[in-house]
């Protein structure tokens, strides 16, 4: 009994450990406004994110063969959901974003949009120790022979709550290149009036 306690303890700190070194990854605002920093930035905290539910992962699957070797078979599945979603969660993270190009290529983002960004930044951040923490619930309701079901529940729906942030995030970011973008066409037709302007003074005197 007692190494069972020491492995699910282990365990649990790996995840808290991973968890909080994402919250050390969080860009700040002037690595989103510096455009040489933006592209690393972003993949620094996706990396980040990704290795704390590898470590996460890892425990479901750990779950899963205890629940086999107690020889509970119709349960597996229901777990077995969990660390699929997590591996969802992990390939779509590590993948290259797609509709990013204007964020990463623009000289500069406003601050309010950079604003949105830090706080989706940080809710996701938060969003990771929750799922360790209803892991660890699995886990010792798994090892005493309890009822899991509620423990799974919220993992499961924690998830489901980071994928959405994941969303929001990725919305953000192209809000943020297009707003840009705009504002820098509207700059530039401004620029071209005020050039037409100019020469039009200068011919009339």
């Amino acid at each position: 009994m007692k190494d069972i306690i020491n492995r699910v303890t282990q365990t649990a700190q790996s995840g808290i450990d991973s968890a909080s070194s994402i919250f050390s990854e969080l860009p700040l605002i002037g690595d989103y406004q510096d455009k040489e920093r933006r592209r690393e930035a972003d993949r620094k905290l996706r990396e980040s994110i990704a290795v704390s539910l590898e470590s996460a992962r890892k425990r479901v699957v750990e779950i899963e063969r205890s629940l086999l070797n107690k020889g509970k078979l119709p349960d597996l599945p229901r777990v077995d959901m969990a660390a699929t979603k997590l591996q969802n969660l992990i390939d779509r993270i590590r993948t290259a974003p797609s509709g990013y190009a204007g964020f990463f290529a623009a000289e500069k983002i406003q601050e309010p949009e950079l604003e949105k960004l830090r706080q989706f930044d940080e809710r996701i951040a938060a969003s990771v120790p929750a799922i360790d923490e209803d892991i660890e619930r699995l886990e010792q309701a798994v090892e005493a022979g309890e009822d899991y079901a509620p423990a799974l529940k919220d993992l499961l729906n924690n998830l489901g709550e980071l994928d959405e942030r994941m969303d929001h995030r990725k919305e953000a970011i192209r809000a943020a290149g297009e707003e840009t973008a705009a504002l820098s066409e509207t700059s530039a037709v401004v620029d071209e009036e005020d050039e037409a302007l100019n020469e039009e003074n200068t011919v009339s005197e």
